[in-house]
């Protein structure tokens, strides 16, 4: 597991002539709601001499841990800060896939360096050095993708007999090698063999990727295939790659529209939908104020969606965003603008909604449901008023991930009569005619 911590979230004391920080790190696997594996690491901040010098760090950590699937938490802690709304939680789901008699390979993993191993340390892995690249998104200031990957068993498969690795980019729309960006090498089998990859991606412009390392036969037959997605932003080498002609951007449905601000209302309404690379690029092209690039991005965006028919796309998108304006609208924001707008058209409609306005202690809110989101299941959003007037309602907590999660969620709901002095406590003080907890757990 890698971590990155960004110095500037952290308190510094000085001890001893030297500025410190630590961080209190808890890792627990569940199984079923079992407890299968526990960490709880104390990771100390590089020491400074002065606070200017501050600078953000990596840690990693390894486990041996049975294959199977589980349910991952994670907690790091300034133990320097005393306010508890500082602690950062987060959930995921993992498997580990066992070690059998066949050709496989580890995950792929986004490396920002790569060297020779000297003295061994924490980041040592195989004969070498591996600084993790902790983010699938590459911007601009960022020229070249590296990975890692381990190959296991090629010994017992090909015996003697060498075989090719081949690794590519591609879009995620497409299967092929994107232009020039592919490579392949005559390999030596071994029963363990790390392989280290790279490209300079200072011309590839933006968009969603994969990374795509294959093991080929003799016979130039695909063995195994492993990916890994990444975003790239590239607006330099968009603007020499512009997609959209002036002649096709005549005869397009969004040509009628030439008003700067239904444009720009019809951009914005997007926000909920688009991936950093879009919303990069979204806010460049609102900052312009040019009509036609504005044009173009709508027309481009929605192509990508349906190349044969983007209106169409468009229209049912448009559908939706009407009835979010309807819904949750105010005086001073439209409904995509909200947050139950934006949960509503990034995730879809909620398969049960729960809905109090006149609870004694607790503020109005809603909690949301849904059976499934992606790969995640039995989902919720917990909304709330805590002004008491309008329409404009707050999203407090969500168990999905990259949502605001709040263990306090209940104590905050409730806290019309409810005092927030506790902040190790996770459930609210009992309150008369409550449901929520009720609802949110009814799983």
């Amino acid at each position: 597991m890698y971590f990155a911590i960004i110095a500037n979230s952290l308190k510094y004391q000085k001890v001893e002539n030297k500025f410190k920080a630590n961080v209190e790190l808890t890792i627990i696997l569940k199984q079923e709601g079992t407890v299968k594996h526990f960490d709880k690491l104390n990771i100390e901040a590089p020491h400074l001499n002065d606070t200017s010098e501050k600078k953000d760090f990596l840690f990693v950590h390894r486990m041996f841990v049975e294959p199977g699937l589980y349910n991952l938490e994670l907690a790091l802690k300034d133990t320097l800060n005393k306010d508890k709304s500082r602690e950062n939680r987060f959930f995921d789901i993992i498997q580990i896939f066992p070690l059998e008699n066949k050709l496989q390979a580890s995950g792929i993993e986004f490396v920002e360096k790569v060297l020779p191993t000297e003295k061994q340390n924490m980041f040592s892995k195989s004969g070498y050095d591996i600084y993790p690249y902790i983010s699938d998104y590459f911007p601009s200031s960022v020229n070249k993708i590296q990975a890692y990957i381990e190959f296991y068993n090629t010994l017992s498969v090909f015996a003697n007999e060498e075989f090719l690795i081949r690794y590519y980019i591609n879009k995620v729309t497409s299967k092929q090698p994107y232009e020039n960006y592919s490579t392949t090498k005559r390999m030596k089998p071994s029963n363990i063999i790390p392989f280290i990859i790279g490209f300079d991606i200072s011309q590839l412009p933006s968009g969603n990727y994969y990374l795509t390392i294959e093991i080929l036969n003799k016979l130039n037959q695909t063995l195994l295939t492993q990916n890994v997605f990444f975003q790239r932003s590239n607006p330099e080498i968009d603007k020499k790659l512009a997609k959209i002609s002036n002649d096709e951007l005549q005869l397009s449905f969004i040509n009628k529209y030439n008003h700067n601000d239904t444009l720009k209302d019809f951009i914005k309404c997007l926000f909920p939908i688009l991936n950093q690379v879009e919303l990069d690029k979204a806010l460049a092209v609102l900052s312009s104020n040019d009509k036609n690039e504005m044009k173009r991005f709508i027309l481009q965006f929605w192509k990508n969606k349906n190349p044969i028919n983007p209106e169409e796309e468009w229209n049912k998108y448009k559908i939706l965003v009407d009835y979010v304006n309807k819904l949750y609208s105010t005086q001073v924001k439209k409904g995509y603008e909200s947050e139950r707008g934006r949960v509503y058209l990034k995730y879809g409609a909620p398969n049960n909604v729960y809905e109090s306005k006149h609870e004694p202690s607790a503020y109005p809110y809603e909690i949301w449901h849904y059976y499934v989101i992606g790969n995640q299941r039995d989902k919720r959003f917990v909304f709330y008023n805590p002004t008491l007037v309008g329409n404009d309602y707050i999203l407090l907590h969500s168990d999905v991930r990259g949502e605001i999660y709040d263990k306090n969620w209940e104590r905050r709901l409730s806290s019309r009569n409810n005092s927030m002095y506790n902040f190790d406590a996770t459930e609210s003080d009992d309150q008369y005619g409550s449901r929520a907890r009720e609802y949110f757990k009814n799983k």
